[in-house]
């Protein structure tokens, strides 16, 4: 936010297109596209919100979730229509050849729909792939190298008298069992990352005592994702596999890999839109959205809406949708933290429980963006600081004819009865 506060808030958000910007009200939603030099196309977009359907995702934490689909559908709807309104303001489209017409002819507007559709899916599965599954497998390999990274869990199972040799496995279907004497209860046995020369892992006497007899602690070094006791070599009692060790405490396995994650996350989210950035379509994307925050922030201030009070405003804003994706992902770190580093032992779980929890992020994030945008104290000028610095790359300064078009559009949307306004001097 700016270092002063504004004389009010307002409800009012929107977003950067192709050329042009949504700009969504309390009562309507308006999208203003630059189609020549003196000349803003202007169109009223609408949808119908969950919340308007089902009244329960008014609810303070389900908004959240509700207002996340909402806003992709009426982003997606204007850009559609930035997209289509840019191109008609292109000076000469080039004659389509026989393909192309042959394609419109038969399949017409059905086709880019459903490449759309294709398109949507594909980066769908693009970002889980890139923001869930990665990090976590990333992580795991790298636990081979880092051995802060290593499941370091240390695991109990009573011995019964008589047992003076135990076979354990770590469920693999190469490297099955490791053989270790139990004559002695008195000390913690520790699997080493070493074979002997049968192939199998050895183990060792550690210095620290287990006053518990007739009982094993099994340090996990080797970051086995299942532990079991399978079998008791003299007594010849066969264990049913399911009997998995219990685990006696998870060590910092699941704080780092929670960081390892998040610390990612931000790295592949910060470092596309820098490198999007740099191209020139992109830039004047951006260059609009900064347009969007300097109008929003003049009218806040209850300035004229003119090029020149404008100008002067500064283009980060506490509720832009950079903030607030930069929240969620300081949020997931937080999240990662309550689910295991290895789910009933199979690490490709994580990734698909965090994405289950991702309507508590979208919940708690959007309550944390909207306490943002509403108050200005040193509470949330910190929680807000992190998406301010990121939106020093999504927004840049504007040229004049796109402040008019960011002017045009809040104009548009603005309430005769004030029913935008949140507070005024908050």
């Amino acid at each position: 936010m700016s270092n002063k506060k504004t004389k009010k808030i307002t409800s009012i958000g929107g977003s950067a297109l192709i050329e042009g910007i949504m700009m969504r009200g309390p009562k309507r939603s308006t999208v203003c596209v630059r189609m020549g030099e003196n000349e803003i196309y202007s169109e009223d977009v609408h949808i119908n919100t969950i919340p308007s359907k089902v009244p329960i995702f008014k609810l303070p934490f389900l908004r959240g979730i509700a207002g996340m689909i909402d806003s992709m559908r009426l982003s997606y709807k204007s850009l559609m229509l930035s997209a289509d309104k840019a191109i008609e303001a292109g000076e000469v489209e080039e004659e389509p050849s026989k393909f192309e017409k042959w394609l419109d002819e038969k399949f017409g507007d059905k086709l880019v729909k459903g490449l759309m559709a294709v398109a949507s899916v594909i980066g769908i599965l693009v970002a889980i792939g890139l923001f869930f599954f990665l990090p976590s497998f990333l992580f795991d390999a790298s636990a081979n190298i880092i051995p802060a990274f290593r499941d370091d869990s240390v695991y109990s199972y009573a011995i019964p008298d008589k047992a003076d040799t135990v076979s354990i496995s770590d469920g693999s279907s190469k490297e099955k069992t490791a053989n270790f004497s139990v004559a002695d209860a008195s000390h913690v046995w520790k699997v080493s990352d070493e074979k002997d020369k049968d192939g199998l892992y050895s183990v060792v006497v550690t210095d620290e005592v287990n006053t518990e007899k007739n009982t094993i602690l099994l340090r996990n070094s080797r970051n086995w994702k299942k532990v079991y006791v399978t079998a008791y070599e003299k007594s010849g009692v066969e264990l049913d596999g399911t009997e998995q060790m219990k685990v006696y405490h998870e060590g910092l396995t699941r704080l780092w890999k929670s960081i390892f994650e998040g610390v990612l996350k931000i790295i592949l989210f910060l470092g596309y839109i820098i490198i999007v950035s740099r191209t020139p379509d992109m830039k004047r994307v951006f260059m609009y959205h900064g347009a969007e925050h300097k109008t929003i922030f003049c009218y806040e201030n209850e300035e004229e809406l003119t090029v020149a009070n404008v100008r002067k405003q500064i283009r980060f804003h506490p509720r832009c949708g950079t903030s607030f994706m930069i929240i969620m992902l300081l949020i997931g770190i937080i999240i990662g933290l309550f689910v295991p580093a290895n789910p009933f032992g199979v690490a490709f779980l994580r990734p698909v429980f965090k994405i289950l929890l991702l309507p508590v992020a979208l919940g708690v994030g959007y309550e944390l963006i909207k306490l943002c945008g509403k108050h200005d104290n040193a509470f949330t000028r910190i929680i807000a600081a992190p998406g301010l610095w990121a939106q020093r790359i999504t927004t840049k300064e504007p040229d004049d004819k796109m402040i008019e078009v960011a002017i045009e559009a809040i104009k548009a949307v603005i309430p005769e009865d004030g029913s935008d306004i949140l507070c005024k001097g908050c």
